[in-house]
Parts: C-alpha cells; structure tokens; sequence
C-alpha cells in the first residue's frame, strides 16, 4: 500500500499533471450537470455546454501538441487526453443527439476504462491488483470498439466538421483512443503475457454476456413468429393482423425489448441512421434508449414483421402500456410526485367506500418549459370517479361535469393554444380513468384533488377494500400518508402496516403499493337509503334467482390457464355437446380428444370468440385472465361491428371461473351483450349438470352492484323512509345505469343526453362524460360549459351528504336559533 501511495504521489507530481486533474473535474463536473438535466432546457444549458466544449478544444489541442512535440516529457498525459476527449464527446451528444439517451451503465464502463488506464499506462508491474485492471479494462473496451464501429461512417464528414471550431474532431475520437490504446497495452502485453490474458478475459467476458443474451431474445423472436405461419391459412380476417400474436405472448422483460425495437431502443436498421431532428415517437410517450446490448443483440434476431402500430397495440393489451399511448399536448418527463395523500372511508353499512386522492407534482429540473402530468388510475370493478379539485393560486377549484367532447375540446384549447391552468378527468376501458394537469414547471408545483367511489368486496364472509392502482410521474419516491376511517364500529384488518392514531388507521411510507382491507361481512340495515330530489335510493341485498337453462352447445373458451383435469370434469358431463373455437373454426371436443385440443391452446393467454356466431342459447364457460386488447383497441375492426350489431340478440350465458376478468369480457359484461356470472369451478358444474344459470334479480328501477352483492333501488320519496346513507349510493346507482344503457347511448342521440343528464346530477365520470377543472369561470363560458346547479356536486372525505329530512331540517334551525338566542344573551351580560 506504501508503494502505490508513493507512486501515486510521484505520478502527481509529474509535469501538467495538476492542472489536467484540475480541468478534469472541472468539465467533469459540468458534464454531470449537462447529464442530469440532459432532457430539459434549464436556464443557462446552452452556455454550460459550450464553456465546457470550449476548455475540452483548448486542453485537447494544447496537450495534443505537447505530446507530439515532447512525446517523453508529456506522454504521462494520455489518460487525461483521453479522458477530456470523451468528456468533449458526452457533452456534444446532448446537444447534437447522435446517441439517443444512454443507460447508466454505460457511463459506469467507461468511467472503469477512464480510470483503469490511468494504471494501466505507467508501466505496471505484476500483481493479482494490476491483472484485475487488466480484466476490467478489457471488459470496459468493448465499449469504446463499439462506438468506433459505430461512427465510422461519420468519419468523412468528421473531417470536414473540424474546421468547426474542432466540433466534427469528436466523432473521431473512439477510432483514435482504440488505435492509441490497442498500440500502448500491446507493448506490455510483450512483456507480460498474463496482462495479455487478463484483457482477453475481461473483453470475453462481455462477449458471453452479449452472446448468452441474443440466444435469450432470439428464441423468444423465434417463438413469436412461429405461430404466424401455421395460422396464416385460418387466420381471423375480422380480426387486426396482429391480435394472433398478441394472443400467444406471454408478457417478459425479452418480449416488451423485442415489441419496443425502434419504439424506445435504437435499432440496428437505424445503426447507420443519423436522424438530428428526431426526438422519439409521438405515439409512445417513452423516452428513446440507445442500449449497445440491445442493438447489437437485435441484428441477430429474427425481426417480427409487425409494424409500428401494432407493437404498440401489442404493449397495450399485453403489457398494459396504455398510459404511454395517451395523447401529450406538453412532455412531462422532468415530473415528480412528491407527497401523496390517500385518504379512504369505509361504509360497512351500505358496503361502499369512498377514497380521496391528493397529490403534490413538481419539476426537479429547473426548465423553461411548461409540462403536463398525466395520471392513470386503475379501480376495483364497479368504481365510480366522483370528484377532481385542482388548487390554482393557492385556492382550490372543483371540477364540472360536461360531456366528454366539450370537456376535451376545452382542455386542448386551453393547453395547446393558451397554456393556462386546466386539469381533465376521462373515463377509460377497463375501469381506468385518466387524470391530466398542466402546467407543472419548477417554480410552480402543483396539487390536484380526485375521488373514487368503489364497492366493498364480499369475499369468504368479509368485506374487502382494494386500493387503487395508481400510474404516473415518479410515484415510486413519493412520501405517502395512507388514513382509514370508518362509519360505525367494526375490526379492520390490513395487508399493510396501520396503527391506530385518533380513532383513524394511519400508516406512512414511500411510494403507493398495493394494499387490502378486511372488515367482517354484515347483513344490509334496513334503514340504508338516500333520498335525492322527489327519490329514494335504497340498498338492500342483491337477489340471485336460478334460471332453467339447458344450453344448446357448451362453448369452452380454452386458453393457457386451463388445467386438464378442468376440461376433463366438463366434456365428462353427460348430454352435453362440447365445442372450442380456434380462431373463427368450431371443434367439437369430447373425453376421446381433449388432451389433443388442448395442445393447441397451450399457448393461448386470451381469447376473442365470434360471439356473433355462436349458436343462439349457448352456454361460453371461460377461465379469464388479467390481460387482453379492448374495445377501444379494436374499434375500426369488422369483428367489433360485428360484436356490436349481432351479438346481444343470440342469448348467451357465460361463466367465469377466474377470479379475474380481462378487459375484453368487462366491457362485453358491462354493455350486457350476454349474461355474465363469476363463480368457482366446483358451482359451474353443478349448474351444467342441473341445467340452470344463475343471474341476479333486476329491474328497470335497480341495479345491481355485483362484488358488493347489494342491489340499489330506485323508489319514489316516502316519509317513512328516512335518508340515513351516503351519497354514494346514488351515484353508484347512477353510474350502473349508464353502464348498463351503453348500446342503447351510442346509438341514440336523445338517450345520450338523458343520461348524460344523469351523470350530471350525481357528478360521476363515464364513457359520456368527464370531469373538468378551468382556471376561471370566463373559461367555461367561453368554451360552453355550464356550472351544475342543483346536483350533488363533487364528493367529499368530509361530507357523506345525507340529506336530512324535512322535520329534522325543523330540529336543526330550532336548535341553531336557541344556540343563537344564548350567545347573544351572553354577550349582553358580559358588556
């Protein structure tokens, strides 16, 4: 240890060496700047980057020259002219982008070449130390081959560029260090051939990483396109081209880098491609990585010939990569969450609860630009989104209800044309729903405000609350305070850490995991109900009623989650003709046969059945899983037409043995284009066996809230009812209303203002409207939109909005007027 401090010491010590350590950390420095804030325009980038290019050029040519002239006396330098040239390269990159952003591990390997060279270059002596410098610097050279390769065809107008005040000199810059240091260690590999060795090992080494990774993605290529060619004879031409592949993917890291090909990583088509203006694709809002591994591993793949569009339909459905596709007016990439609120109060009574979400954005990086937050979240089935607050100037302003075309019309006026202050809620497919803010920037954070209203689960004789899932700016860090409050007494059990504080369940922590809530299962007060205007709303039990249903054919709706012995407990059914459908063509399936059939569903992750061919009265038994495309994602394809115009007429019934359901069965359940029940595998065939089908008891004035097994019941006003519940009630009741009368909305003009009316009047986000915040009330008016009047509003933590009845109404004032009269009479006194 001695002797390398006093060699570092003598090193030090040598001529020029000070000040090249000196300019070293100094453009190091600014560079480290420039790379932090790489993605942003922050005040002063533009004259950063050029003082630091500017000092780069000055110390390149003056110890260039130095060692050219006095190549004894100053070859000691040559680490740190290295060194400053990539410096000079790193930093021209941000602003000439011909590297897309490159992943940290890049800059680590070239900081280990950096420094292992500075060991390497004064003649070493051996030891176990120097040879695992030998290794790392033969590891992190294949770093610097790989970008001499792949600015090689640069190097004609490199030459030209360095009349620029030395500019185009840089794209040379890997050619040069790989000839300088090939020459210097070839010296010492002479010498010593175990340096020799321990190079060869260190490149090797990534030469393994890199070969053991093609093998990795080029078998899974492989697997992809190996379906393409034995469907093509049976392919679906309802259906979009690449539904079949989305169908047979199973989702893994290597799949989402093979769909993402010239999407987010630089591909090896685009190796020779210098596109300057180009910053990513306007369709994925993901920022575009340029990864050597990736792109050097994807030239030995097989491409997947899909298109642009379809990979990215494939990493919605597949790998719900829906927020990315969402439409950006402004970038929002320098976006933080820093503290978020979760804020849920249980009714254990009316089995609803009501969760309010407050979050606090910011921009870390000191930018010009505005940018704009978009939020996704993801709600337990059967939630409602029931308010939107956006604080501006330090007040909190609620939303509006509109339609969902006014709604987006005015937020793009406003962003795009304006760039004030608005904030969008939208209803998604799928039990999603969208929240946009703009603008954030970094000396305007911002906090917005939304409320979700969702079912209590009813699972093994509890209630279970699920959180919310929630997508957006850099959740992950964010300081988290979680509450629970609860009407009434009742145990909670949590999945998550919560300590009683106040009568409240608290817990704080980072990020927003998922969580679960249980309470003990109770049965439905008869005194549950809300009274709004001249009606009441009332909860009760939901009713299920047998039904006699013989099927006329038996559909098993097969996929890779199937087990054998679940299809062998159904064709073994006795008077029962059992069918599957590979793609559009129908195979019967039998005791002989099933474990043939089945192997050509081993690979099938969902399924789209021609639900508009199946034989009227069919019973479909299908075991969903979490994922699938959507309607939306399907809307310009004949097969959606045709679900659309021919399905709702053919009497289905389908069972759901899964605890999931994919997004293409919640929406055919929700627009009711067939009867829809979900139970265990063990009750679907006792109700195959029996010939029955069981649905829930309904009626034009009820809807039924199925994970809760409550019914809401619309009746007129009775003064021997009393409005003891939440509002929530009736906006669950309203919300199943318009869910139920989809078909009939997006058919029928004055329908869809009769229940766009009605989402009005309980304030709640549907597929017919959004939610919507503007800065004043000029802004609605300018853009149409009307203040509700005489509607519930937006919903509260703090107001449940019961409403009280008439003669309780006269209690009220009676007691608010005594408490009046001894005020007044005490201040008297006093005076």
């Amino acid at each position: 240890m001695k002797y390398k401090l006093e060699n570092a010491n003598d090193y030090i010590s040598q001529i020029g060496v000070g000040f090249s350590v000196f300019t070293s950390l100094f453009s190091g420095f600014f560079l480290l700047i420039l790379l932090l804030n790489e993605n942003t325009k922050f005040f002063g980038a533009g004259a950063l980057g050029t003082l630091t290019l500017i000092m780069e050029f000055i110390y390149g040519v003056t110890v260039t020259f130095l060692i050219l002239r006095k190549r004894e006396k100053y070859l000691h330098l040559t680490p740190f002219l290295i060194l400053n040239w990539f410096i000079g390269c790193f930093c021209l990159n941000i602003f000439v982008p011909i590297f897309e952003d490159l992943p940290f591990w890049v800059y680590f390997t070239i900081l280990l070449f950096f420094i292992s060279n500075f060991f390497i270059y004064q003649k070493p002596q051996e030891n176990s130390f120097i040879l695992s410098i030998f290794f790392i610097n033969g590891l992190s050279y294949s770093l610097i081959l790989y970008f001499t390769f792949y600015l090689l065809p640069l190097t004609p107008f490199a030459c030209i560029g360095i009349l620029l005040l030395g500019i185009g000199f840089y794209a040379l810059v890997p050619l040069l260090v790989s000839i300088i240091h090939i020459v210097t260690i070839a010296r010492y590999f002479q010498e010593n051939k175990r340096h020799l060795i321990s190079f060869i090992a260190g490149f090797g080494f990534i030469l393994v990483l890199l070969f053991s990774f093609v093998i990795m993605l080029d078998r899974e290529s492989r697997l992809i396109n190996v379906r393409r060619p034995i469907s093509s004879f049976t392919s679906n031409e309802d259906l979009p081209n690449y539904i079949k592949i989305s169908q047979s993917l199973e989702p893994n890291f290597l799949n989402e880098i093979l769909l993402k090909k010239d999407i987010v990583y630089t591909a090896p088509e685009k190796y020779f491609d210098y596109d300057l203006g180009s910053f990513g694709i306007q369709q994925f809002n993901e920022r575009k990585i340029h990864n050597p591994f990736i792109t050097i591993a994807y030239i030995f793949c097989e491409d997947l010939n899909l298109s642009q569009d379809d990979r990215i339909n494939i990493l919605k459905s597949n790998f719900d990569k829906r927020l990315e596709t969402e439409e950006k007016l402004w970038s929002g990439e320098d976006l933080i969450t820093k503290d978020i609120k979760e804020d849920v109060k249980l009714y254990p009574d009316s089995r609803l609860a009501y969760t309010e979400i407050t979050m606090d954005i910011a921009c870390d990086k000191d930018t010009w630009r505005d940018q704009e937050a978009i939020y996704s979240f993801q709600l337990p089935e059967g939630s409602v989104a029931t308010s939107l607050s956006l604080w501006v100037n330090g007040i909190e302003r609620k939303g509006v209800l509109t339609t969902k075309e006014k709604a987006e019309k005015a937020y793009k006026q406003i962003v795009g044309a304006e760039s004030r202050d608005p904030s969008l809620m939208q209803w998604r497919e799928g039990n999603k729903v969208v929240v946009r803010v703009f603008p954030v920037n970094y000396k305007t954070p911002r906090t917005f405000k939304c409320g979700f209203t969702t079912p209590l689960k009813v699972e093994d004789n509890k209630l279970k609350y699920e959180s919310l899932s929630i997508k957006g700016p850099n959740i992950s860090n964010a300081s988290t305070i979680s509450r629970i409050q609860m009407t009434g007494k009742s145990d909670v059990e949590t999945s998550k850490n919560f300590k009683l504080q106040n009568n409240f369940y608290i817990n704080e922590s980072k990020g927003l995991d998922d969580w679960e809530a249980m309470i003990p299962l109770s049965k439905i007060s008869k005194l549950n109900s809300f009274a709004w205007k001249d009606k009441i709303y009332e909860v009760k039990e939901s009713q299920k009623v047998n039904i006699p249903f013989n099927a006329s054919e038996v559909i098993l709706d097969l996929n890779s989650s199937w087990t054998l012995n679940e299809i062998e407990s159904f064709v073994n059914v006795k008077g029962k003709e059992f069918y599957v459908y590979d793609d559009k063509e129908k195979k019967e399936i039998n005791k002989e046969n099933f474990e043939t059939v089945f192997l050509d569903f081993k690979y099938l992750h969902y399924s789209l059945l021609p639900l508009y061919t199946i034989k009227q009265n069919s019973l479909i038994i299908t075991k969903s899983g979490n994922f699938s495309a959507n309607f939306e994602e399907l809307k310009e394809s004949e097969y959606l037409k045709k679900i659309r115009s021919q399905t709702k007429s053919q009497n289905l019934k389908v069972i759901n043995i899964s605890g999931e359901i994919n997004p293409f069965w919640q929406t055919v359940k929700e627009q009711k284009y067939v009867d829809f029940y979900e139970t265990n595998f063990r009750n679907s065939l006792k109700m195959l066996e029996e010939n029955y089908f069981i649905k829930y008891k309904t009626a034009d004035n009820v809807v039924n809230i199925e994970p809760s097994n409550i019914s809401i019941q619309e009746k007129p006003k009775d003064s021997t009812i009393k409005s003891n519940g939440p509002n929530h009630i009736y906006r669950m009741y309203a919300f199943g209303k318009v869910l139920e009368e989809q078909i009939k909305i997006q058919n029928d003009t004055l329908a869809a203002n009769q229940y766009v009316n009605l989402a009005k009047d309980a304030n709640i986000v549907t597929p017919i409207s959004s939610l919507i915040v503007l800065e004043t009330d000029a802004d609605y008016k300018n853009n149409g939109i009307e203040k509700n009047v005489d509607t519930l509003g937006n919903a509260s933590i703090k107001n449940d909005g019961a409403v009280p009845e008439p003669h309780e109404w006269v209690m009220i004032i009676i007691g608010l007027t005594t408490l009046l009269f001894y005020y007044q009479r005490n201040k008297k006194q006093k005076a």
